[in-house]
């Protein structure tokens, strides 16, 4: 292979690699088509696509174009004071061990009482069962759990379900927190969501925040802003399902008060190994041309 047919076979691996993703999702129009909403068997919440956001009052999300103005709603727990959990699976299964998933998420609440809820993202799932911290534990494959309000013991909490190594809802004293604890009181925290302009610090609440999952081979890893917060092993695969969603662990009433709002759903596959081989002919090639 010559040195320029090598650059070709790579810039068009980058072109392929940089544009193919698997899942996009503006939320511009009624995508609900394209998902599975689960609940928890006691549904008293709501899951609003096409939710025009910019008509309620909410800034335009951080990653959407000038001009858009929708978005995926949830709420939970609006009136039957019973512990209620939805989750929203996108129907393309995602497949491979490298994968990125982003998306934009807002945590709304309003006053101090009943406002304790947890916005779900996940990855790997089986698209039937639904993703719940608490009482009781439920999910599969893999997800973050977070307030907004900074109301729970557990304010970011992670998921891995036992078919993929995991002890479930992993503890706050496991090694994959990386020292930044799961309460939003910790330093970490406190600097990603100072107040304001989050309304509580330490935690998303009331303002825009860019979710992350990186799958990478055995490693997972979730940020917030680009802010690496989590990561962790899992064993087998983390194929299936991605899933967003909204859980309150708690009986108090919301009234509707609170939700969690998404916006800009993509899953891009990582760069493939086939690039770095190409990339390693290139330097071959190079070489070669230098020794001759």
């Amino acid at each position: 292979m010559t040195l320029r047919l090598a650059a070709i076979a790579i810039a068009c691996a980058v072109s392929v690699t940089t544009h193919a993703a698997i899942i996009t999702d503006n939320f511009e129009g009624n995508s609900a088509p394209n998902y599975t909403v689960v609940n928890d068997g006691t549904p008293n919440g709501t899951s609003n696509f096409a939710f025009d956001y910019i008509a309620a009052g909410i800034p335009l999300a951080p990653r959407s174009a000038s001009g858009e103005r929708q978005g995926l709603r949830f709420t939970a727990n609006d009136s039957a004071a019973a512990v209620d959990a939805l989750t929203a699976f996108h129907n393309t299964a995602v497949g491979g061990s490298k994968y990125r998933l982003k998306v934009d998420v807002f945590m709304g609440f309003t006053g101090t009482a009943a406002t304790t809820e947890h916005a779900h993202v996940g990855v790997g799932g089986n698209g039937t069962t639904f993703n719940q911290l608490f009482t009781p534990i439920s999910g599969s494959g893999t997800y973050i759990a977070f307030t907004g309000d900074g109301g729970s013991g557990s304010d970011y909490r992670w998921y891995l379900d036992t078919a993929n190594g995991g002890p479930t809802t992993v503890p706050n004293t496991d090694a994959s927190y990386l020292g930044h604890g799961s309460n939003n009181t910790g330093a970490f925290y406190q600097s990603l969501f100072p107040a304001p302009p989050s309304t509580v610090a330490g935690s998303p609440g009331n303002i825009w925040t860019t979710l992350e999952i990186d799958v990478n081979a055995g490693v997972v890893s979730y940020y917030f802003n680009g802010q690496l917060a989590i990561q962790g092993p899992y064993t087998g695969s983390l194929n299936g399902k991605v899933s967003l969603g909204l859980a309150d662990t708690f009986t108090s009433v919301d009234s509707g008060s609170v939700f969690a709002l998404f916006d800009n759903l993509e899953v891009v596959p990582e760069p493939a190994t086939g690039l770095l081989a190409l990339v390693g002919l290139v330097g071959v090639a190079f070489a070669a041309k230098r020794c001759r």
